[in-house]
């Protein structure tokens, strides 16, 4: 069986059932994940159920002239919220998914073309035109043998989060794409820069990802670059004319991440902002669905989880230490919150 995917680090693969195919190097592999093998699959039944964390319930059907023959690999490495991976089948297969993982997923052929079927669209792909497709969503892959696939995942709740900052303001709605993302027009340049970034911190190994810094940046400019390069719902909300209504919002959430780290006032927020307090708790409210102090609040929150997450093995961090650092004194009372915001114990995060 595979190992669980890990941040930075290869899978342990000596439990899966049997050894790798001889094929070296699967077809347009990224060098950056050469080294991070999840899974070697040897029949359809074992690639549909160790891919299913990755594409959620499917089924797996080789042509029939390629049963004997099949074989399936996953690299993959992830990131903190982002996970770049590369899932290649040997033969043509055709995969039927019966709903997609929450998450928000790219799908970019690596070499030849497929088709995809999300719902009643379907989309010829290529090297330079991906899919963007609906969180939840059914879909069905077709592939030939000569296409593997570039796979790039953002945590749901990360991007929620981080398009929420972008608007100064909570989501009325799901984020949702256009299916059909067409890399070669002009603006899709920042997503292709972003992945190749990405690439690239993952290779070097004297990076700053990994040397643990850089994490949290770079997973907002690549989840930046897909909302500013591909056609969503919420496309006309991030334009400069839509967004100039709501400018004391972002204003104050400006201060708040200048002075996160600081004794922050709801009075000294307001002034920056250049409204009242009592405008400003009402803006909030209207935009964000929420209070300033619960507000920087989460943002703390999501600042020690990114710590916890971020440390290295050894390194000596403590919860205790990362928590004080960001101003959560009553240490009881934070671990239940923190709990209630990630679902799980800052200890468990810290030791992921």
């Amino acid at each position: 069986m595979p190992g669980r995917l890990t941040r930075l680090q290869s899978l342990n693969t000596g439990r899966t059932r049997s050894a790798p195919r001889p094929r070296l190097k699967p077809r347009g592999l990224p060098p950056a994940l050469e080294p991070h093998l999840v899974y070697t699959a040897r029949s359809p039944l074992e690639a549909a159920e160790w891919g299913h964390d990755l594409l959620g319930p499917h089924r797996v059907t080789a042509a029939a002239g390629d049963r004997l023959t099949f074989g399936a690999t996953f690299h993959a490495v992830l990131v903190r919220d982002v996970t770049l991976g590369y899932l290649d089948y040997e033969t043509a297969v055709r995969v039927e998914i019966q709903r997609l993982p929450d998450d928000v997923l790219v799908i970019v052929p690596a070499a030849g073309t497929s088709r995809i079927s999300i719902g009643e669209e379907v989309i010829d792909t290529s090297p330079v035109h991906a899919v963007v497709p609906r969180p939840g969503a059914p879909l069905v892959l077709e592939c030939s043998s000569d296409t593997a696939h570039l796979i790039v995942r953002i945590d749901r709740q990360a991007f929620d989060v981080h398009l929420s900052r972008l608007l100064g303001r909570s989501l009325p709605s799901p984020i949702e794409f256009r299916p059909f993302f067409d890399l070669t027009e002009a603006r899709a340049s920042r997503w292709n820069f972003a992945i190749q970034m990405l690439h690239a911190e993952l290779y070097e190994p004297e990076s700053l990802l990994h040397r643990g810094a850089g994490h949290g940046q770079l997973e907002e400019f690549v989840m930046s670059s897909l909302l500013y390069s591909q056609p969503s719902n919420y496309t006309e909300m991030l334009s400069p004319s839509t967004r100039s209504a709501r400018r004391a919002v972002r204003a104050a959430c400006d201060h708040i991440e200048r002075n996160l780290a600081t004794d922050l006032s709801v009075a000294a927020i307001a002034d920056a902002a250049g409204v009242s307090v009592r405008t400003l708790q009402h803006q909030f409210s209207e935009d964000l669905d929420q209070t300033i102090t619960g507000y920087v609040r989460n943002r703390r929150l999501e600042r020690v989880r990114a710590e916890l997450a971020d440390a290295a093995p050894g390194a000596g961090v403590t919860v205790t230490a990362v928590a004080s650092r960001w101003g959560f004194a009553h240490l009881g009372r934070f671990a239940v919150t923190y709990r209630e915001r990630f679902g799980e114990s800052p200890s468990v995060t810290l030791r992921s």
